[in-house]
């Protein structure tokens, strides 16, 4: 399997094989791309990161560390679901261990329309 690592700005071709059981990583310059290989293969994980209908607007949350990648769709409707409150600032936990994962949401932006006069 080929995939680009993102774990630093180099962006190597890695090459990720099973040999005689065990996970080998090839084309990585720095030891974060064989970590991040063997992870791709084993447990892949990500950060979300989406937007909330608010009264008046919208915000912008994000999980405080990767969680795993099959619960992606899981962590998106806890935040749909998470209930709705008067006010709101970066940094606010909206909902603390999502899904069991032990990552918060938090909000990263805050997006309040003008009122029309």
């Amino acid at each position: 399997m080929e995939m680009i690592c993102i774990r630093c700005p180099n962006s190597c071709v890695l090459k990720v094989e099973k040999k005689k059981g065990k996970i080998v990583v090839s084309g990585n310059l720095c030891p974060r791309g064989e970590e991040y290989g063997i992870q791709e293969v084993t447990d892949p994980r990500r950060t979300i990161t989406s937007v909330k209908q608010i009264k008046g607007g919208t915000i912008s949350v994000r999980t405080t560390v990767a969680v795993q990648k099959k619960l992606y769709f899981d962590v998106l409707k806890a935040i749909k679901d998470a209930p709705i409150k008067k006010t709101y600032n970066v940094g606010d936990i909206i909902i603390k261990n999502v899904c069991g994962t032990s990552s918060n949401i938090i909000v990263t932006g805050v997006n309040i329309l003008p009122k029309n006069k």
